[in-house]
């Protein structure tokens, strides 16, 4: 009987964010602003749009600095669903970036991926913090309030974003 009602719920919150009648997304770029961090969500046109994460730490490989990924996108009501023009067949929520030894930017170094602790609650390492980019191929971001928010998770972990 419950998930009936879940599912009753679900369809009534899908049909109302499908009536929505604004086609025009509420600004064309999105900002999310971490520990010497930018993740932009920038919508280039009516089909089109760049997320891009910035490091904005010197002494770090130049591969890892600026992440550009292109995705075609299609809007639905508060809904935007992506499709990833070059999609990464990495598996998990997020890319692998490799350590880094860096000053300014210590939650990309080894020390700071690291969990301690066996039989004590886990807490976020400052790498799950800060320096996590998501693996996005085909996904999905909402439109709630004038903001874009990103939510994924999988069996063991869950990570999301609020772009303002």
């Amino acid at each position: 009987m419950k998930l009936y009602i879940k599912l009753a719920l679900f369809t009534i919150v899908i049909f109302l964010s499908n009536c929505n009648t604004s086609i025009n997304i509420p600004k064309n770029k999105f900002v999310y602003k971490s520990k010497n961090r930018t993740l932009e969500v920038y919508f280039k046109d009516d089909n089109s749009c760049l997320i891009t994460n910035t490091f904005h730490c010197p002494d770090i490989d130049e591969n890892y600095k600026i992440i550009k990924m292109e995705f075609d996108y299609l809007r639905k009501g508060d809904t935007i669903f992506l499709n990833n023009k070059n999609p990464s067949y990495e598996e998990g929520l997020y890319l692998k970036i490799p350590e880094q030894e860096s000053e300014k930017c210590d939650f990309l170094n080894k020390e700071k991926r690291e969990r301690y602790g066996k039989f004590v609650p886990t807490y976020s390492t400052d790498f799950e913090k800060y320096g996590i980019v998501p693996n996005l191929n085909i996904d999905t971001l909402y439109i709630i309030k004038n903001k874009i928010t990103f939510f994924k998770k999988n069996s063991t972990q869950s990570i999301g974003f609020i772009f303002k």
